[in-house]
């Protein structure tokens, strides 16, 4: 991947899409973990989707995956904090969506120039991702100023708000993000983006992850990252690291009430 010609596209659009990660094998032992994680339910809901890389090695990987880090570190910097990872699926044949938002509404991350704001969100897909099962698409450009956003609260809207952008969206200029099992998309946190619902006999499975700079501010502290490239020497955020799942889960929880107080999220 020519690192120059990433940035510059990404500078452009906001997002650069598709992106290989994982091999065929990877992708298998992936979705097997992940199944077995899940239970009956084959889903893993509400807070127990977020911080797995605190408790699991094999979510600790994917998020500091080689091919993953070095995209990120192009667009942010060799410096590199995780500050949340969580999953995102939709089962079969169900009608959960996210409306058109920006992620960095409810975040409130302090920096000079949120145009240029170190802070990415990177989407690996554990299966395919289409138009067909609920993949995202994006508005190219759009990822310039931040907008107001309204709640209208939907039973099926899978945001924690139900938010949604106050702004025009032209449906015509929308680009579907077609990943396959293995690959990511990275996308700006201004970037306006939304997905339907998943209308095919297959579960769409994806990680989701947010990747900062030490420069950027959090709006509150404790603000808990993990360090996975580079170092912090500016004091900013809190550092934590994966731990087993005895001792993880403690810190999860904690990590879990610092997102809330930033964003006043209450995950679905």
């Amino acid at each position: 991947m020519n690192t120059d010609y990433l940035v510059k596209a990404y500078r452009e659009t906001g997002a650069l899409y598709p992106l290989p990660a994982l091999t065929s094998s990877e992708v298998k032992q992936v979705q097997e973990n992940y199944y077995a994680m899940c239970g009956p339910s084959m889903t893993v809901k509400g807070e127990h989707r977020l911080f797995g890389h605190l408790l699991h090695p094999w979510i600790a990987h994917l998020v500091a995956h080689p091919a993953v880090l070095k995209v990120v570190r192009a667009l942010i910097g060799p410096d590199v904090l995780v500050w949340v990872s969580e999953f995102n699926a939709k089962p079969p044949r169900t009608d959960g969506f996210f409306s058109w938002h920006q992620d960095l509404y409810y975040w409130k991350h302090r920096y000079a120039d949120l145009s240029t704001i170190p802070m990415v969100t990177v989407w690996l897909a554990l299966s395919d991702a289409n138009a067909l099962n609920g993949g995202m698409r994006i508005l190219p450009g759009s990822h310039s100023m931040l907008v107001e956003h309204a709640e209208n609260p939907n039973a099926d809207n899978m945001l924690s708000r139900a938010q949604h952008v106050c702004h025009p969206i032209d449906e015509s200029r929308a680009v579907h993000i077609d990943l396959n099992a293995g690959d990511f998309s990275i996308h700006h946190p201004l970037l306006f983006h939304a997905s339907g619902p998943n209308s095919s006999d297959s579960s769409r499975i994806g990680l989701v992850t947010r990747y900062v700079s030490p420069r950027v501010v959090p709006i509150v502290r404790p603000a808990y990252t993990w360090l996975v490239s580079g170092e912090d020497s500016l004091g900013n955020w809190d550092h934590v690291a994966p731990l087993d799942p005895c001792t993880g889960t403690a810190l999860k929880e904690r990590c879990i009430r610092a997102v809330q107080a930033a964003t006043g999220a209450r995950f679905k």
